[in-house]
């Protein structure tokens, strides 16, 4: 009985011993890594989070890495060369907490070592830089990577495809090497590093221009000038229509506006010569005078821009300044004041028909009256007109140009017509009888085309 108690004395003393063994090994890894940790294949088992980082950062800015590009070396750097500068600390010690410490036993016996993976490897930004900067890349003979784009050629749009080149996009490179550090890949292709087309030829928003720009040049433009149809002609357009830097689609408004302003020079007649038909003499050419219409370029460019832009076709008069547009190019209309200075006798019509016609008294030679289209921009009932030396009552004035001249009455006059203007000539206006002048003042309205020649 006494050696019965002995042998159980004797065992649970055993299990005691290597249970307290147990758990004292048990404990131990409470701060240590299990036996067969390795990270990125090195060892730390057995060590603690302090140990196994100072291991890391040792083996990180030794360890060697090859570089190539198509099979070639082009050069090789460790760790210390791009800065690796971490502590691994904090990371080390959360592993250490998720594993299970009661299992070393098994952990020691087993064929397999547990790998550990840290994500928390660093470097020094500047050093980075400084490293990639001097890199033998041989920059000058690379070839550039070129995006994708819509090009013009032989009057159609296309896209020319992307063109893929082994130039380096160092931003790329920083971040390849920095990359294969972190994953312990120490055979590095640089190939990877390479700027690449950002647009390529399937690119959506390319192909989608592209269908737009076709629709657009397709658009029919067109305009009427005083009876006269200017069509855009389909080269134009097509020179007209472009993308800018962001990509969108735009139309050239300097091109556009060259394009109206010739439309303008061509049809229009303010400050231009143009032919008369005269009650006497046939056709003359008479200068230009303040009378006359030019396009307006500014306003109609934006709408032609504008409208383009929104695939509408476009038929319509142009909008312009001045005054004497007709859409038949009779800018003189059917009502009109004549003054021929050579006869030294006026006309006025009144809807296609004569309404009275009048010697009168032009300009004396050292202020002749000027020749031109003009018209009647004012209608004033008792004005006084005045010069450098004279101030003279008038009962009605009709002013003509900007710079004073135009047809009043002249009671001081005693003949009119014939070679009285040389003599008794006046400074620049037209002098009328009053009674005569009463009936034009009556008749006519502001704007009426006054033609002198």
């Amino acid at each position: 009985m006494n050696r019965k108690k002995l042998v159980v004395s004797g065992l649970t003393l055993f299990l005691v011993l290597i249970g307290g063994f147990y758990l004292a090994i048990s404990m131990k890894y409470e701060n240590q890594f299990l036996a067969k940790t390795a990270v990125d294949g090195i060892s730390i088992g057995n060590e603690t989070a302090e140990e196994a980082n100072q291991t890391m950062k040792k083996h990180y800015q030794g360890k060697r890495f090859k570089v190539v590009e198509d099979k070639k070396e082009l050069f090789t750097f460790v760790g210390t060369d791009i800065g690796v500068a971490s502590d691994f600390t904090k990371t080390l010690e959360k592993e250490i907490k998720k594993q299970n410490n009661w299992t070393w036993l098994i952990n020691k016996v087993s064929s397999n070592n547990k790998q550990l993976t840290v994500e928390s490897l660093a470097f020094d930004d500047k050093k980075v830089e400084t490293f990639v900067s001097s890199l033998p890349l041989d920059q000058e003979h690379r070839k550039k990577s070129v995006n994708a784009k819509i090009i013009k050629k032989d009057g159609k749009f296309s896209i020319q495809p992307e063109v893929t080149g082994d130039f380096f996009d160092k931003s790329k490179v920083s971040d390849l090497l920095m990359e294969s550090v972190r994953e312990g890949v120490t055979k590095i292709d640089l190939k990877q590093g390479y700027a690449k087309p950002t647009v390529i030829i399937s690119d959506k928003t390319l192909q989608s221009n592209l269908n737009e720009l076709k629709k657009l040049n397709s658009l029919s433009i067109a305009y009427t000038i005083s009876g006269v149809k200017e069509v855009v002609p389909r080269e134009t357009l097509f020179n007209w229509l472009d993308l800018n830097e962001t990509g969108s689609i735009v139309v050239n408004k300097e091109s556009a506006t060259s394009y109206m302003q010739e439309l303008s020079n061509k049809h229009s007649t303010y400050k231009k010569t143009r032919n008369f038909k005269t009650t006497k003499k046939g056709i003359v050419k008479v200068p230009p005078g303040i009378y006359g219409w030019t396009l307006d370029v500014t306003r109609e460019t934006e709408s032609l821009t504008n409208d383009i832009l929104l695939g509408k076709n476009i038929d319509r008069t142009p909008r312009y300044n001045g005054s004497g547009y007709s859409d038949d190019g009779n800018e003189f209309g059917e009502s009109y004041i004549e003054i021929d200075l050579s006869s030294q006798h006026m006309w006025v019509y009144e809807n296609g028909k004569l309404f009275l016609e009048t010697d009168v008294i032009s300009g004396k030679p050292k202020t002749p009256t000027p020749k031109g289209v003009f018209y009647v921009w004012k209608k004033e009932r008792n004005a006084t007109l005045t010069g450098e030396d004279y101030a003279t009552p008038v009962d009605y004035w009709l002013p003509v140009d900007w710079d004073g001249v135009g047809i009043h009455d002249s009671p001081w006059q005693s003949n009119y017509g014939g070679n009285t203007h040389l003599t008794k000539g006046s400074h620049g206006c037209i002098n009328t009888p009053p009674a005569v002048m009463l009936k034009i003042y009556n008749q006519i309205k502001t704007g009426i085309p006054v033609v002198i020649y």
